[in-house]
């Protein structure tokens, strides 16, 4: 597993971690604020890293 594709998991877990967060706490909660953050960075990591739309979608399907 290349690091690409470890940022790649890490951006799509954490999408997923903001997601449930908001929809556990409220759009505007702190938690879901925390975690828009955190995806933010992960994506931005993935993204300069050079993932591409076929990264994520092996990062969806990696378990």
């Amino acid at each position: 597993m290349t690091s690409k594709h470890e940022l790649a998991i890490v951006a799509v877990r954490a999408g997923r971690d903001m997601v449930r967060a908001a929809e556990k706490h409220g759009i505007n909660s702190g938690a879901a604020r925390l975690a828009a953050r955190v995806a933010d960075r992960a994506a931005r990591a993935a993204e300069a890293a050079g993932c591409t739309a076929a990264d994520y979608t092996r990062a969806r399907t990696t378990r």
